[in-house]
Parts: C-alpha cells; sequence; structure tokens
C-alpha cells in the first residue's frame, strides 16, 4: 500500500513539473530592437544590408507556435518566419529556425535582454534589445 501511494505522489509531481514546462512554453513575448550591427567575413562591421526594406523594430515572438512576427515597422508588419525548436535553458528562452538559408537564433533572458544572431553565408547580425512577456505588455 505504501509503495503505491508513494509511487502516485511521484507521479503527481512529475506531471506537475511538465505542465509546468509546458505553460512557461506557451509564453509570447514582446521585443524591441536597440541596436544591430552585421559583421562580413573580410571583418567590416556596419549595419546589417537589408536592401530597399526597413529595419524592424518591434517583433513579437511565439514559443507555442514556433514564430517570431514583426510588428513594426508599419511596412514589414505581419511578416513571419517560423522557427524550428524552443528551448528553456536555465531559464532563459532559445529559439532557433533555419529560413531562406539562414539560422535564427533568439535568446531572451529572465531579466528582459533578448539577443537575436542572424547567420548566413559569409556574414553574421547581431541584433539586440529587450523582451516583455506578452502578458505583462497590456
Amino acid at each position: 500500500m505504501t509503495i503505491k501511494v508513494i509511487a502516485m505522489m511521484l507521479v503527481t509531481v512529475v506531471s506537475l513539473a511538465l505542465a509546468e514546462r509546458d505553460a512557461r512554453a506557451a509564453q509570447a513575448w514582446i521585443c524591441s530592437v536597440a541596436s544591430a550591427v552585421a559583421v562580413d567575413e573580410d571583418g567590416t562591421v556596419g549595419p546589417p544590408d537589408l536592401g530597399e526594406r526597413e529595419r524592424p523594430t518591434f517583433f513579437r515572438l511565439d514559443a507555442d507556435k514556433k514564430e517570431l512576427t514583426l510588428l513594426a515597422p508599419e511596412s514589414r508588419r505581419g511578416e513571419v518566419t517560423k522557427l524550428d525548436a524552443v528551448h528553456d535553458v536555465n531559464g532563459q528562452r532559445v529559439f532557433s529556425g533555419v529560413e531562406h538559408g539562414r539560422v535564427v537564433s533568439v535568446i531572451v533572458s529572465t531579466d528582459g535582454r533578448m539577443t537575436l544572431s542572424i547567420i548566413s553565408d559569409g556574414v553574421v547580425w547581431s541584433v539586440f534589445g529587450h523582451a516583455l512577456p506578452e502578458d505583462r505588455a497590456q
């Protein structure tokens, strides 16, 4: 009888821990871009070359949908980047994916810092900013 009770308690504790992890995984963040820099393979450092497109200033990260959606500027609003994976590493969220041959990686720290990198053949873009859980932004 005691073994069954202990086993049931263990199953309950593990189930609650998994449910809490899944609840945290379903979070979304509103992110702002503070700075962005590109480094080319020849060592050239400067702003990322976006062609004629405006630089994103705000975006939404959705862990449940595994998406990064641009919110601003208006000309880019609604553009979506699908992400392949979301990991919780020591309380930080790590998002990663591949789009058009570029690796996209985003880290959201527990204290609200956001780091995004885009890696393509011969160039790395580093973007820094802030992230606020969406439920606290309202």
